[in-house]
């Protein structure tokens, strides 16, 4: 419901709405249907045109906006189907732990987890999976990486793009390397660095995930520090999905997350990010 609001009373929403190109789109479509039935109801005598007033033509484009923005009120879902692909993509404002299928957790290429000891901000996608997944055993997950990061040929750090197969409490996740930590223990990334980890994670579930849904979080916006707008790495991740999946099937479906925080704060409109993949994917 805050986001709702919060979207509803945001400048850009409805700059969105009222004043973009697929606004007025949608305001003309709505004006028209509304006319046509006007129309039709005075052609068939229901309604006399003799009747129709001054007030008619601001009643109607009034009627009009109010249809054009029901119809694009503030979402937290919107799907997409890749028909070609036979699959979905799906973008939803909500909290990644909350996903049953199979999750993607962003790491650094030195697979640094420590949240005990102050190298991972407990505030950072892996200080949160480590303290819902890992409260008071931290020692459980670094084990585990360590295991399966020694099935690999790689030494640290590692390539942009490693991933390992953590499973905990019913559930599959997958550790992916796209970040670099400077000397500060600062994880910095590029754009580039973000297409190559999710290259990686896409190869490595083709080859050894089960066919789950897969939930990504919008990764690099934050504590990548990319400059990227969200909107953009919605769609980057998306088309990396899509493109994967022409050399053979990832998933049947794409979950991209994007936190109710951040949707707030950034005025991440669900109905301009479906028109930017349409665009994207299906030219």
């Amino acid at each position: 419901m805050r986001y709702f609001i919060d979207s509803i009373t945001s400048r850009a929403y409805w700059q969105y709405v009222a004043f973009s190109v697929s606004g007025v789109r949608a305001i003309l479509t709505a004006f028209g249907a509304v006319y046509l039935l006007v129309e039709s109801l005075d052609f068939f005598d229901v309604y006399a045109r003799s009747q129709y007033g001054h007030w008619a033509f601001p009643l109607l484009l009034l009627l009009s906006v109010g249809l054009a923005v029901g119809f694009r009120r503030p979402v937290r879902v919107i799907n997409l189907t890749l028909p070609q692909m036979d699959v979905q993509v799906e973008v939803r404002i909500d909290d990644l732990f909350g996903f049953e299928g199979a999750t993607m957790v962003s790491t650094n290429t030195a697979f640094e987890s420590d949240v005990a000891g102050g190298k991972i901000a407990p505030t950072s996608l892996q200080g949160q999976f480590t303290a819902k997944y890992f409260t008071g055993n931290q020692h459980g997950l670094l084990e585990q990486l360590e295991a399966q990061l020694n099935q690999t040929v790689d030494q640290p750090p590692y390539p942009m793009g490693t991933t390992v197969e953590i499973n905990t409490h019913g559930k599959t996740f997958y550790f992916t390397a796209m970040a670099h930590l400077n000397d500060q223990g600062n994880a910095q990334s590029s754009v580039a660095d973000v297409r190559t980890a999710l290259a990686g994670l896409w190869s490595f579930i083709r080859n050894k995930g089960e066919l789950q849904e897969i939930g990504v979080p919008v990764i690099g916006t934050g504590r990548g520090r990319l400059r990227t707008n969200r909107k953009k790495m919605i769609g980057l991740i998306a088309e990396s999905f899509a493109k994967a999946s022409e050399d053979g099937k990832v998933s049947d479906k794409l979950v991209i997350f994007v936190h109710p925080d951040d949707a707030r704060k950034f005025q991440v409109n669900l109905h301009d990010v479906k028109d930017y993949l349409v665009q994207l994917l299906e030219s």
